[in-house]
């Protein structure tokens, strides 16, 4: 029996960012380690980077439908928390589009749900705390868009934080080689029941050196930095100081 084919869609997650520096994107990743462990027939990757969940829908979804894929493996809902005009609702009508597209009889999707953001965990506490909540927004509104669907969420927080540290790519923003791995092994595991496992997930390759860090935050992280000092830093600056004020305005009670 041939394995499963299987398409991808969705983010940089998706993609195979953090599973290590290299930039051979596509067929690297969770998704991709995925396939590999299941001996797919087929695999097509249609993530990209900076993909919002309405994005996702229009330039991703067609393809993947036009694929035919018996297993279909997404994250999204990552980019839209890190933009300015994030709304819990877009994400949850997006995917939830997307998901009444995709789905056929005896079709497999998965999906993962999103973790804290590690970089914002470095952020003066107002800051993290709010990112915080815009990923707890994201993760309700993915819950309720896949709420009554055969769709199969991995709750990605909680395999994440089993890794600790080693979870994070060097941008903590991404999953490192350990953590795309672990999400491949719960991917798998999950479609078992209909396509047994014929080769490991590959190991982790060694950690990057001080050079290729370096390097990396060079070519990737700062420019990231500034992109997002023109949107993002903004509008949760202007959350946080609403927040404070609202505070200050709130009525003491008495001891």
């Amino acid at each position: 029996m041939s394995g499963p084919r299987i398409v991808a869609l969705g983010d940089s997650i998706t993609l195979g960012v953090g599973d290590g520096v290299q930039r051979a994107w596509g067929e690297v990743g969770w998704a991709a380690h995925t396939a590999h462990a299941l001996g797919a027939a087929s695999f097509l990757n249609l993530a990209a980077n900076g993909v919002r969940a309405r994005e996702m829908l229009e330039s991703q979804v067609p393809r993947a439908r036009a694929a035919s894929p018996d297993v279909v493996l997404l994250t999204v809902g990552g980019n839209d928390v890190l933009r300015g005009d994030f709304s819990p609702r877009d994400v949850e009508d997006a995917l939830g589009a997307a998901v009444d597209a995709l789905a056929a009889p005896g079709r497999r999707i998965l999906t993962v749900s999103l973790d804290r953001i590690g970089l914002f965990e470095l952020a003066p506490r107002r800051v993290a705390e709010a990112m915080a909540r815009r990923i707890g927004e994201a993760n309700a509104a993915i819950a309720r868009a896949v709420a009554g669907t055969d769709v199969e969420v991995i709750d990605g927080a909680t395999l994440l934080a089993s890794l600790g540290r080693r979870a994070w790519h060097i941008d903590r923003i991404h999953p490192s080689p350990q953590g795309h791995r672990a999400l491949a092994g719960a991917a798998a595991a999950r479609l078992a029941a209909d396509w047994a496992r014929v080769a490991p997930v590959p190991e982790p390759p060694q950690p990057p050196g001080r050079a290729a860090v370096a390097a990396w935050l060079a070519v990737n992280g700062v420019p990231w930095a500034l992109k997002r000092s023109r949107d993002l830093i903004p509008q949760v600056t202007m959350v946080v100081a609403r927040e404070l004020r609202e505070e200050r305005r709130a009525p003491r009670s008495l001891p």
